[in-house]
């Protein structure tokens, strides 16, 4: 699908990285795509790469909380990474709460993050 790249990264992980013709706007049009391929999947974990966003708006904030709730209905944890210093204090300047989802400084700590809390060792199993 345009505006967005899974990747499965292993067992209990998939990478989505968004492309310049994402439209945060219209969120319902990549949902039925990126649920199915977590669920196809079996993945614990959803991890967005942040990586080439200068500027989360109000608009790329509901876009991410659409997609976390997408996520919480799925039992699937969502930890953003990658975040610029420009999209963090984007972010901060209308934030009124902390998000939902969690964020990580890279793709690896995400993944830790996702196996601590969904109890997964590093072959994909439970512990």
């Amino acid at each position: 699908m345009q505006g967005i790249h899974l990747t499965l990264l292993s067992r209990q992980c998939v990478l989505l990285e968004p492309s310049v013709s994402l439209n945060p706007a219209k969120p319902e049009q990549y949902a039925d795509e990126i649920i199915s391929f977590l669920q196809k999947n079996r993945s614990s974990g959803l991890i967005y790469d942040l990586k080439g966003i200068n500027l989360i708006d109000k608009t790329y904030f509901n876009w991410l909380n659409y997609l976390h709730t997408l996520c919480c209905l799925n039992n699937t944890i969502m930890v953003t990474v990658n975040m610029s210093p420009s999209a963090a204090f984007g972010l901060a300047l209308f934030m009124e709460k902390f998000p939902d989802f969690k964020t990580a400084l890279s793709v690896e700590d995400a993944r830790q993050y996702i196996a601590i809390e969904k109890g997964i060792d590093s072959d994909g199993h439970k512990a």
